[in-house]
């Protein structure tokens, strides 16, 4: 049976990373989806979203397979389909042990090795009649671009005791434990515009501005909890314009929650000291998604770490540094952990994930499945 599974499974994914699903682009992936799950007796529901700030569209597809048994828990797996660039035309080599990108593009393993163990998964608990509660398989959009597609997701419809959300990098087993609250901010400095040559002046250089409170934010690793960054300038028109306008935007990330609140101060601080060289400063902050953090102790912890050992993996707990769709389903009161693949150097061309691997989530799933 296992080596019918890795024989799908190598099939499947192979399949699914040669379709082009870009962040907010995932159409042609989730019209193979609906075609792959149009045959099994499964509940299938799109949830379509419109983003009006930038007239983009995308969706969230659930499947529910429904309850067999009586007593037992309900789950539900998370994988989401869309990809980074460059992550158009993959084309995936195959060898005995690996799969790779041909070296021109990612090959997408994040996260499609979740999603290709989910499909392959779901149709071995139905084909061998394996007994389960209700299990929902969420295959999730905008992922990449800040989690964008369970922002949108319709949480009501799923009613799960736990979420295995099938998105972490490195060898199967391992566990995120714990993921940081993540707040983004924006700097918007109004200068004076004014001739460089002529009557500089009389202008008012909004980037140098900028360059003065960005030489005071805190950047980089700030403690073992805590990073921030600057990642975008923009401003000016010419280089013979004294430029109006300049806009920084930065972010901070935690796992602590004193932290976040004295970053919002401290970065406060550092743009009022130069709001009188300016027209005019403007400071916003935006929660962009709360941290979570689970003890060993915790029920949906021992539970996973007793599953991953009776497949005979070693469970390895992890402290996460950046966010998932895990953050949003544990705001939503849906407790989740995220869950090691085995994709390798993603988001680069050198990425690649193991054979064993792409079995071994397979098998994980089936564990948890039968378990709960």
């Amino acid at each position: 049976m296992e080596n019918t599974i890795r024989n799908m499974v190598v099939e499947e994914f192979v399949k699914i990373v040669k379709i082009d699903s870009l962040s907010l682009k995932e159409d042609k992936m989730f019209s193979y989806l609906k075609e792959r799950m149009s045959h099994l007796p499964v509940e299938m529901e799109f949830l379509p979203y419109f983003i009006d700030e930038t007239g983009s569209s995308s969706g969230n597809l659930i499947i529910k397979l429904n309850a067999n048994k009586k007593n037992m828990k309900s789950i539900f797996f998370d994988s989401h389909i869309d990809t980074v660039e460059p992550g158009t035309g993959i084309k995936p080599v195959v060898t005995s042990k690996r799969i790779t990108s041909d070296g021109s593009t990612i090959l997408g393993s994040d996260d499609k090795a979740g999603a290709a163990a989910m499909i392959i998964a779901l149709e071995q608990i139905i084909s061998t009649a394996i007994d389960h509660g209700n299990i929902y398989f969420l295959f999730t959009s905008a992922e990449e671009i800040g989690l964008t597609g369970v922002h949108y997701l319709d949480y009501s419809k799923i009613k799960a005791d736990y979420g295995f959300i099938l998105d972490s990098h490195g060898k199967v087993g391992g566990i995120v434990v714990a993921a940081p609250h993540h707040t983004g901010y924006e700097v918007r400095v109004k200068g004076k515009a004014s001739h460089a040559g002529i009557a500089p002046e009389q202008g008012i250089n909004a980037i140098k501005i900028a360059a003065k409170i960005i030489s005071g934010l805190p950047q980089g690793k700030l403690n073992r909890d805590t990073v921030a960054n600057v990642g975008v300038i923009e401003g000016g028109q010419a280089i013979n314009i004294i430029p109006e306008d300049c806009i920084i935007k930065g972010e901070f990330r935690s796992h602590n929650v004193d932290d976040i609140a004295g970053l919002k101060a401290g970065i406060s601080e550092t743009v009022d000291k130069f709001r009188k060289e300016a027209l005019d400063i403007g400071l916003e902050f935006k929660e962009l998604y709360k941290g979570f953090s689970f003890s060993k102790h915790d029920d949906i912890i021992k539970f996973t770490r007793q599953v991953i050992e009776s497949i005979g993996l070693t469970p390895r707990f992890e402290r996460s540094g950046g966010g998932s769709n895990t953050n949003l389903y544990n705001q939503h009161k849906l407790a989740s952990v995220n869950l090691a693949v085995g994709m390798m150097n993603v988001h680069s061309t050198q990425e690649y994930i193991e054979i064993d691997d792409l079995e071994n989530t397979v098998r994980l799933i089936l564990a948890i499945v039968k378990a709960a």
